[in-house]
């Protein structure tokens, strides 16, 4: 079964050499924990690879976006692999520059480019913010429909979900349809207040392994 290497060494170890083909992944985080940044480097992953990548923000501008990307990757360079749509600024980017749309409903014009083109990753940051502003059956649907996706295409979703912004009985549901999920966490250590992120990563075939990364 092929696999999608997220980029991030100790993580794929845990996950068996990466995400396997075909699944939708959850990645639950804590506050701050750092979830938009590993989105980042499973996106910068997918491009150096030649694979195609589609990046959707809810809660920030697309210029802002890979402004952001850079300032942690700053070698990552836009290309025709990479497509990126914000909610915010109701704009898509694609390799060679930034196109204005007038369209109304961005979460809709988000299904008709997944229903008309295939990827091979594809990232959602973040869930909480279309629940706000959708609706859970929205959100919900969605989420289902990209499951239903990344099966047929053999490809791999990543989508963000801050712990206990939403009701909890949407995020059971949202965990119900993952094929996977990744849990992240910030403790901070009374001794020296180092701060370490605990990743819990449940593997796709459901066992459950700690993995532990280190921020400076």
């Amino acid at each position: 079964m092929k696999k999608y290497t997220t980029g991030i060494t100790v993580l794929d170890s845990s996950l068996g050499g990466g995400i396997p083909a075909g699944s939708l992944v959850l990645l639950v985080e804590k506050p701050g924990a750092g979830a938009e940044i590993i989105s980042f480097q499973f996106a910068v992953e997918g491009v150096k690879k030649g694979e195609s990548v589609l990046y959707v923000t809810t809660d920030e501008t697309s210029e802002n976006l890979l402004n952001y990307i850079k300032l942690y990757f700053p070698d990552f360079n836009v290309n025709e692999n990479f497509q990126l749509i914000s909610f915010i600024s109701n704009v898509t980017s694609d390799a060679k520059n930034f196109i204005k749309s007038s369209m109304h409903d961005p979460l809709g014009f988000t299904r008709k480019v997944l229903a008309t083109s295939k990827y091979d990753r594809i990232v959602i940051n973040n869930l909480n913010n279309l629940i706000r502003n959708y609706g859970e059956n929205e959100v919900i649907s969605l989420f289902e429909e990209l499951s239903r996706k990344v099966k047929n295409d053999e490809s791999v979703a990543l989508a963000i979900l801050v712990e206990g912004a939403t009701e909890s009985r949407i995020e059971n549901t949202l965990k119900a349809i993952a094929d996977g999920i990744l849990e992240l966490d910030v403790q901070e250590r009374k001794r020296d207040s180092e701060k370490t992120q605990n990743n819990k990563a449940e593997e796709m075939h459901g066992s459950k392994e700690r993995v532990q990364v280190r921020h400076n």
